[in-house]
């Protein structure tokens, strides 16, 4: 029986995605369990619900720690995204624009002083956009490069009234930390020392609603060839949602991959994210470890094989996939 969830539901769920602390967690999962429509077709999601919210009680409140503040951010979602840029490139707008975060916004520059995460929708998955300070000559905190360093992959933010100063800026500041970016898509460059970190890279022109962006756009594009796939937003319509998340997708390398339990309905509503690439072992290892030592052979319906197909562990698997594992 399919779970026809309802929006109500489908706008908890949100808000739990985009939870960061505990009691926000615990809070949005109650959410869903009070308004999931109640029939069997969601038996197995209320009791997962269940289950996890069980967990989340069960831990212990973080105390506060005398040496300061933490400022790794645990990774959520189908990929972390660190947003890199220079002053009022548009960053914080983005993340305000897409997530449920609340960066502080405005006019003028250096208003970020902190790292702000929130999970950005995307069809059926969500990405985890982090906010970072601007880069700048002035000052840059240590721990901006090393949630830098932390990510799947980089936001490089500029915004379309100055492009070039903003993309020398980053890429010069990145450098003097060993940090390079290469184009999202293509394989990583070797490092010319040892220490160096490369990140796969995506493009993002900010300000494609102001008077004369699409010419200054085309300017740019007849002064320096940008190596970088590239998505142009307006931080002021939802427009561009669709496609800086496909382009985000790509360019994370993944895939989804749907569960199915032996003579049930797949569960279309949670996929799993998988590198391209990834195996049925894979699979089954991001299920659980145990699961991934007993399996013995899996049943496949999706591009990567005939409908209800047996195959063996080592099967390479494919967007789309809906997986039945046996053990």
């Amino acid at each position: 029986m399919p779970a026809n969830l309802t929006p109500i539901y489908r706008e908890a769920e949100a808000k739990f995605k985009a939870a960061v602390t505990r009691e926000e967690k615990i809070a949005a999962l109650e959410e869903m369990l009070r308004v999931i429509p109640k029939h069997k077709g969601t038996e197995h999601l209320q009791a997962d619900l269940r289950s996890r919210l069980s967990k989340l009680r069960q831990e212990p409140k973080k105390k506060g720690v005398a040496k300061g503040i933490s400022h790794k951010i645990p990774k959520e979602g189908a990929g972390q995204v660190a947003l890199v840029g220079a002053p009022n490139s548009g960053k914080s707008s983005l993340v305000a624009q897409f997530t449920h975060a609340k960066p502080d916004v405005a006019a003028y520059p250096m208003t970020t002083l902190k790292a702000t995460p929130g999970m950005m929708p995307y069809e059926d998955v969500g990405f985890q956009l982090v906010d970072l300070p601007p880069l700048c000559h002035e000052h840059v905190e240590p721990w901006v490069y090393d949630l830098t360093r932390a990510a799947d992959l980089v936001w490089l933010v500029v915004s379309i009234r100055a492009p070039l100063q903003g993309l020398e800026l980053v890429e010069e500041l990145l450098a003097g930390k060993a940090i390079g970016l290469y184009p999202a898509g293509t394989d990583a460059p070797e490092a010319p020392r040892p220490g160096w970190t490369y990140k796969k890279t995506l493009l993002v022109i900010t300000g494609m609603d102001l008077p004369g962006a699409q010419g200054d756009l085309e300017a740019l594009e007849e002064l320096i060839e940008l190596p970088w796939p590239r998505v142009t937003v307006s931080t002021t319509t939802d427009d561009s949602l669709e496609a800086l998340g496909r382009a985000t997708f790509e360019a994370l390398d993944i895939m989804r991959v749907y569960s199915k339990e032996p003579r049930k309905d797949p569960d279309l509503t949670r996929p799993f994210t998988l590198t391209r690439g990834s195996t049925v072992e894979d699979l089954a290892r991001a299920i659980h470890k145990e699961i991934a030592e007993e399996i013995r052979f899996a049943r496949v319906w999706g591009p990567s094989a005939f409908d209800g197909q047996s195959v063996h562990e080592h099967h390479v698997l494919e967007e789309g996939d809906v997986v039945e594992l046996h053990r």
